[in-house]
């Protein structure tokens, strides 16, 4: 058995970068490209800024870095302040921690999109009945993460050296991002081990990378011990620019080598398409509710919708915690409160401008989820449950209906739930609450931004299920123009492709209510749409 126990694991790898070429590729050059752009768009800026100022790129910098190392809120969002006075070390603060969740998200969906959800659909069992072995599965899976994450390392090292950075500190900070998305391929291999659904394992690895981004955020704001027992602190402690320290390989090497010896354990310990946590029976009888379109549409969704919800207010009160640095950071810097005052801004401006930024964060992240919601009738199609339900007495629009009418009403409460977070956690580090009202109402005209994305997606799905997965193309390119879009200086028309660059309310403020009512238009007609072109189309399960 332990000979055999490897059998056709090269055939399997082959069959994943088959089945995953398109996929994983767009995940590396999306990545490789916001990470391309950082050494460009930051030094035409400090170039720009040194020219305006007759100092020098180095000057630029280093009044920067003293500015930055005080700021709570920026140590919060990309991490530690370490060497902030090269454009290395500047580089790797720009890039930060929201990056390196991301390389963690690709290879957390690697994971499960080849282990878990095959054994669900039944393929896996129909593989594991020829001559594979029992961890052949992981290994395959684990190679192609291993493959995937080199690539990312060893074109992140290749923009780096030719910036002009040293070559072995390049070929270092590459070498660490490979470590974080190694790391988190190693969690995911865990949880599919233990949960029967897809959802619940998918779930648990990211609650595990949200927990990881709070201990590592709270650690590097207080500079302290805690963000070292979190992987991506792990990955920030390199300091590829500044002490270059290879210790945090070591722990990521044996972490990672333990994690998997693990889940090879765990794989003999169950059957295939079963987890080592049981599924509960159900009631022997059916309620009430499940005999209506909009109960079998929250019965199917009711766990997915709790996570999203409970990741909001995760995240908004993350972020909240560190709202009050931005008082602090305006009143130890003499510099910056000379500025704001010029441009005739007070510290309140400031924070109601931070709290705009993270409640767009927030609605980008509920975007997601809203998506993933809406679009839950195409994974019922696909699995084939959709045919024999709709093959009773319930219509299709009326089916469809219920599902978007759910995301619909999924949209306000992300955003509440991120607003309450953001505000609960600072009123207990101020001792009072400051602009509730106003935050929850800033969080809730962000909604219709949302709609429209859900709205578009209903649309390719209703036009044909093979279109739906375009949405996630739109929404990616949404994210990158409104986070790097005033970056890298794209025009205004490029600009406001992002639907969140029109409900960019701040509390207190104003805001255009026609860009409202043009984004609830443009979600009630693209879902309108889509309904009535799904009720034309035939069901493909193919």
């Amino acid at each position: 058995m332990t000979r055999h126990g490897f059998a056709a694991t090269w055939k399997l790898l082959r069959l994943i970068v088959r089945l995953d070429r398109i996929k994983l590729s767009l995940w590396l050059l999306g990545l490789l490209i916001l990470v391309a752009i950082t050494p460009w768009s930051l030094r035409s800026i400090i170039d720009a800024e040194a020219e305006a100022e007759g100092s020098t790129a180095e000057q630029v910098l280093a009044e920067q870095a003293v500015l930055l190392e005080t700021n709570g809120a920026s140590i919060a969002l990309q991490g530690p302040p370490d060497a902030l006075d090269t454009f290395g070390g500047r580089y790797v603060f720009e890039i930060g921690a929201f990056t390196l969740a991301i390389i963690a998200l690709m290879n957390i969906l690697l994971i499960a999109r080849h282990t878990r959800a095959e054994e669900e659909s039944g393929r896996a069992e129909l593989v594991r009945a020829a001559v594979v072995g029992p961890w052949s599965s992981l290994a395959g899976v684990g190679l192609a993460s291993l493959a995937a994450n080199l690539i990312l390392g060893l074109g992140t090292s290749s923009v780096f050296i030719a910036d002009g950075q040293d070559t072995g500190r390049s070929i270092i900070y590459g070498a660490s991002l490979a470590m974080c998305g190694v790391l988190f391929a190693a969690f995911a291999l865990i949880w599919v081990q233990v949960f029967e659904y897809g959802r619940a394992a998918t779930g648990m690895s990211l609650a595990g990378l949200a927990v990881a981004f709070a201990l590592r955020a709270i650690g590097d704001v207080q500079d302290n011990w805690l963000s070292l027992t979190s992987p991506l602190g792990w990955v920030q402690a390199v300091d590829p620019f500044g002490e270059a320290l290879l210790w945090p390989f070591m722990v990521g090497i044996l972490v990672t080598a333990a994690t998997i010896g693990v889940a090879i354990m765990l794989v003999q310990r169950r059957d295939v398409g079963a987890g080592l946590i049981r599924q509960r029976p159900g009631p022997p009888t059916a309620g009430r509710h499940l005999g209506t379109p909009i109960g079998f549409a929250w019965r199917l969704q009711r766990s997915v919708l709790f996570w999203w919800t409970v990741g909001a207010a995760f995240l908004g009160a993350m972020y909240g915690s560190v709202i009050s640095a931005i008082d602090d950071f305006v009143e130890e810097n003499e510099a910056m409160r000379d500025v704001l005052e010029a441009m005739g801004m007070t510290g309140d401006a400031l924070r109601d401008g931070f709290i705009t930024v993270i409640l767009s964060m927030i609605a980008l992240i509920a975007t997601a989820g809203v998506i993933q919601s809406v679009l839950r009738p195409r994974s019922e199609e696909m699995a084939g449950r959709a045919e024999p339900i709709l093959g009773r007495a319930i219509s299709r629009r009326s089916w469809l209906s219920s599902h978007v009418l759910l995301s619909a009403l999924a949209a306000p409460v992300f955003m509440v739930a991120g607003g309450v977070g953001l505000s609960v956690t600072d009123a207990l580090v101020v001792g009072e609450f400051t602009d509730f009202r106003e935050t929850i109402f800033a969080g809730l005209v962000r909604v219709p931004a949302l709609w429209a994305m859900a709205g578009l997606g209903v649309c390719l799905y209703g036009w044909a299920r093979r279109f739906t997965l375009g949405v996630w193309t739109v929404f990616t390119v949404a994210v990158v123009v409104f986070l790097f879009g005033e970056l890298i200086r794209l025009p205004d028309p490029a600009l406001n492709l992002s639907p969140i660059r029109h409900v960019t309310h701040l509390p207190g403020g104003d805001q255009s209510w026609i860009s409202v009512a043009v984004l609830s238009l443009i979600a009630a007609v693209t879902a309108t749409a889509g309904i009535i072109l799904f009720d034309r189309r035939d069901i493909d399960t193919t």
